[in-house]
């Protein structure tokens, strides 16, 4: 998904264009070897900091999803995503899909150097999409990546269910932005794209373009029950 601010008549509208693969049209590429960074052997694993849950024991949230989140760095340079950004995040989510009984709770956030994982900062999501979700792969929590920038037209990229590696790999530029990463997370519960344009599962997403179905609601839930038990929380 690719997100970019227009200015019409007054508004600031965000246009989003998401590249989204159809399982049923093939795969993504093979991943080439990543970039060296130079090291040898293995690479570090940063203690994960562990988080209280946002929708844990809510009773209005039938699916609480649990969240790993990794930002990248660069170097010493600060996260492409910090802890209160990672938390606002998920606050803003859990207002888009609180409709559906829907909630997300982040269990791991995490800062990286991907160079330590022989991963580029700013990676090309057709070749490196797997990799990085290999990486950072969690068999218990839906997986959401912060890179570095992208600077081509798609900003985020998910697998559907059904096809795998999962994970969400977003552009830093919009990792904090709750309707870009909620709808990552829709394609991650099964849902394509439709053409209304109020809906969050719309490619060209703005601040009126969040609404969810009954229909998407059902098909999320039931997503969540057949491919992602592990991920759900009392």
């Amino acid at each position: 998904m690719k997100n970019q601010f227009l200015k019409a008549a007054g508004v600031t509208l965000l246009l989003s264009s998401c590249n989204l693969y159809n399982p049923y049209d093939g795969t993504l590429p093979a991943p080439e070897t990543p970039p060296s960074s130079g090291t040898t052997g293995t690479a570090p694993t940063p203690p994960p900091v562990i988080v209280s849950g946002d929708c844990s024991g809510d009773p209005t949230v039938t699916d609480c999803m649990a969240l790993k989140l990794v930002a990248y760095r660069n170097g010493s340079i600060d996260p492409t995503l910090e802890k209160i950004e990672a938390d606002s995040l998920v606050v803003g989510m859990n207002r888009v899909w609180q409709p559906c009984g829907i909630g997300f709770t982040l269990e791991i956030f995490q800062t990286v150097d991907p160079a330590d994982y022989r991963l580029s900062y700013s990676p090309d999501w057709r070749t490196e999409s797997q990799t990085i979700r290999d990486t950072f792969a969690d068999p218990e929590r839906f997986l959401v990546v912060a890179v570095g920038p992208w600077n081509i037209s798609t900003i985020a990229v998910t697998q559907m269910p059904g096809t795998g590696p999962y994970g969400v790999l977003v552009e830093e530029d919009y990792a904090t932005n709750e309707l870009t990463v909620g709808h990552e997370l829709g394609h991650y519960m099964g849902l394509y794209h439709i053409r209304d344009t109020g809906n969050l599962m719309n490619p060209y997403i703005g601040t009126g373009t969040e609404a969810l179905t009954p229909s998407q609601c059902e098909i999320a839930r039931n997503t969540n029950t057949r491919y992602w038990m592990a991920m759900k929380r009392p």
